[in-house]
């Protein structure tokens, strides 16, 4: 890893992307300063001219990543529209690389985090918000009958299957997460079927 480069907001990511990659690897509360000083080849004195403690830093690399999460999702919905539209959106989130196992990894670490503070608690249900209202933009056009909660369905179906097979020590192939992915998706899409009705005699 490279000492950060660049100005202030450039530096910030680079040692914001260095924690995330010992958080994902070690796990939030092992992971010191000094270990990911010691991964960019500075002090801790650089680590603190940008961030003044821990707290700050891995409050920033949790926006960071999730930010990353929504921008590589919104990307993946440009150019298409409809039900391809969605399922290029959640076979975009999918861990079905190292990239994608590591980001996955690192939100898992923040959501244990996030049982003893109540900072992160709060910054976690921002993120939940912004996650359910784009889901729930992506799925109004289907004609469901309640976008709110169908695209709620859908971003919990996505990141619940994404954070389990990036924690399972073999993943499952790419292949079989994009088919899986896709015949849940539908199902959870899918019309509502209407009652059938008993003709009285």
């Amino acid at each position: 890893m490279s000492r950060p480069r660049g100005n202030h907001t450039e530096r910030r990511e680079v040692i914001a992307r260095a924690a995330a990659d010992a958080i994902a690897t070690r796990g939030l509360e092992q992971v010191t300063l000094r270990d990911i000083a010691a991964a960019l080849g500075v002090t801790t004195g650089v680590l603190t001219h940008y961030f003044p403690s821990k707290d700050a830093l891995v409050a920033f690399t949790k926006a960071q990543a999730f930010n990353r999460h929504l921008t590589r999702a919104r990307d993946a919905a440009a150019g298409t529209d409809g039900i391809e539209r969605l399922h290029a959106v959640v076979t975009e989130l999918l861990p079905v690389d190292a990239e994608r196992r590591t980001s996955w990894r690192l939100l898992v670490a923040f959501h244990g985090s996030a049982v003893g503070s109540a900072a992160m608690r709060r910054a976690h249900d921002r993120r939940m918000r912004a996650w359910f209202a784009f889901f729930a933009e992506l799925v109004a056009p289907l004609g469901v009958a309640d976008a709110e909660a169908t695209g709620m369905a859908v971003a919990l179906f996505v990141e619940g299957m994404a954070v389990h097979l990036a924690m399972m020590q073999r993943p499952r192939p790419a292949a079989w997460q994009r088919a899986f992915a896709r015949t849940q998706v539908e199902r959870l899409v899918a019309p509502a079927t209407p009652p059938r009705v008993t003709p009285t005699p």
